[in-house]
């Protein structure tokens, strides 16, 4: 492996691809041995920045050192599909190295002659192999806990704590960047010079600590935005009431006085003195000129955080008078085979639960490995939800969501009248999202597509909410608003999820699947 120790971006300016749009400009960043977070929301820039320190997309202005061609790069992309370019290579290397690779991975011998028919964990586990066995200077990891549960995402993190070399990971996963990175590169819409701009800021820690530091800049931000309109307002009335002044002193001294009753002419006087074409009054005007245009460009230079949601999108919304929502009896749930995350051991026939209650204000979060059967509990609860006598108004977000129920759901928004469809994309703004994509016609991208479910669904009044992995594919706003959204509903919630900052948010009672000697268990906790 090279010795390079540090890669360097000097006043980089990057504009969107295909467009003369400016993404970001003149940039500064310094990414040393070790692991550095690329953090910021869906479409700001992330991947078409990691392209341009690659080589494959040439910046508008600036430099990178050393050159992207002097480099080997190692690249896990976000989709797990991918098949690698070298895997053949590193199924046929048996060096130290490559098999210490494989170990820390967990990767058995045959996952790379048939990594087509591998589950989204296992696949994602070779890609990052391959790119570790190209022993690159920099390696890049776009959002590789996306999909796996966290026996995956625990070696994902041991393998990057062994690399030596530069990191750069593009992550919505808080436990992985906490657990890893020295650094972390904010790209943050900001609010400068009138105008919104994206702005990239490189802060040291992990996840954790750098946000706090940003949290203390917005605020200090905040507070000298709010001085500086205070500076320049004073400074706006003085320099009126100043050359007010010195015209009527100057109009007393000529004789030439304004009756107080004539307030036509108080009115153009006072127009001549403040727009200047009054020229007796301009030498008043000129003393305290050059305090107020740097008061003004003082405040036009803060740069504040670009306006962010609450996520309060339920409005009237109550949870059932009911004591008890749900409830499944004690038994085997026999595992159907068709779901998601099933991949079961070949001796367990299905998942073991206790007698499980849900009551009308539980807000639940579900965890365990991938094959344990979490999407059967799923459907367990909600064909027993629809088998009771009294009905229960139940939302359902399912964890993938094919073409037929995004047209169905973007229809239903263009079919509503035009005040509940306002309701609906003033709803989706709470969560982070760009009400304008969906009404463009363009098909929402997953993350999109659960949120409009969610806020179509809202209008239903459901006593229950139930998702499954619904932060896949969100950015860490997004996930977080989406937190706070479903924490503040009033009613029932089920949520499925490998994300544990994200159920931390959510979730009061915590139900977790494991692995035990009879098969798959539920703990209750």
């Amino acid at each position: 492996m090279s010795q390079q120790t540090v890669l360097t971006l000097n006043n980089l300016t990057v504009t969107q691809i295909g467009t003369s749009n400016t993404l970001f400009e003149n940039v500064n960043a310094t990414f040393p041995q070790g692991w550095t977070a690329v953090l910021g929301d869906n479409g700001i820039g992330k991947t078409t920045l990691i392209r341009v320190v690659m080589g494959d997309v040439l910046p508008y202005r600036g430099t990178i050192a050393p050159s992207p061609g002097k480099l080997v790069f190692g690249y896990c992309p976000q989709d797990n599909a991918v098949r690698p370019r070298n895997i053949e290579d590193f199924a046929s290397d048996w060096s130290p190295t490559a098999i210490g690779i494989r170990d820390d991975l967990g990767i058995d011998e045959s996952w790379l002659w048939r990594f087509e028919s591998l589950s989204g964990g296992e696949q994602k586990r070779v890609q990052l192999a391959c790119a570790l066995a190209l022993e690159p200077d920099v390696l890049i990891f776009d959002e590789p806990s996306n999909h796996v549960d966290e026996v995956t995402a625990q070696a994902i993190a041991t393998a990057m704590r062994g690399f030596q070399g530069i990191g750069i990971l593009i992550s919505h996963d808080v436990a992985l960047i906490d657990a890893t990175v020295r650094q972390c590169l904010f790209m943050e819409r900001k609010h400068l010079h009138g105008r919104n701009e994206t702005v990239l800021t490189m802060r040291r820690g992990n996840y954790t600590q750098a946000a706090a530091q940003a949290r203390l800049e917005g605020d200090a931000a905040v507070e000298e935005l709010k001085q500086a309109r205070r500076t320049a307002a004073r400074l706006d009335a003085a320099k009126a009431h100043r050359v007010y002044e010195a015209a009527q002193s100057d109009a007393k001294r000529r004789g030439d006085r304004i009756d107080r009753k004539d307030h036509d002419a108080l009115a153009k006087r006072r127009f001549a003195i403040v727009t200047g074409k009054d020229a007796r009054a301009g030498a008043a005007s000129a003393r305290i000129d050059h305090q107020v245009r740097s008061a003004h460009e003082q405040m036009e230079g803060v740069a504040t955080p670009s306006k962010r949601y609450d996520g309060d999108i339920w409005l009237d919304a109550e949870a059932s008078h009911r004591k008890e929502l749900l409830r499944l009896g004690e038994g085997l749930l026999p595992y159907a085979g068709t779901g998601h995350d099933e991949a079961p051991l070949e001796d367990a026939r299905g998942l073991l639960i206790p007698t499980l209650s849900v009551g009308p204000h539980d807000h639940i979060g579900i965890s365990g490995p991938n094959g344990t059967g979490k999407s059967t509990l799923y459907r367990a609860l909600l064909a027993c939800v629809a088998e009771q006598q009294t009905p229960v108004r139940v939302l359902s977000i399912s964890q993938i969501s094919g073409r037929r129920e995004s047209d169905l759901a973007v229809a239903a928004l263009h079919d509503m009248p035009s005040q509940q469809r306002a309701s609906v994309l003033g709803a989706m703004a709470q969560l982070n999202a760009d009400p304008d994509r969906v009404l463009t016609g363009a098909s929402p991208s997953p993350g999109e597509l659960r949120k409009l479910l969610l806020c179509l669904g809202a209008r239903d009044h459901p006593e229950l909410i139930m998702m499954d992995e619904p932060t896949n594919h969100l950015d860490l706003h997004s996930k977080q608003a989406l937190g706070k959204a479903l924490a503040s509903f009033p009613g029932a919630v089920i949520v499925i999820s490998h994300d544990a900052y994200f159920l931390d948010l959510v979730a009061t009672i915590r139900w977790k699947l494991d692995w035990s000697e009879c098969g798959a268990t539920l703990d209750l906790g």
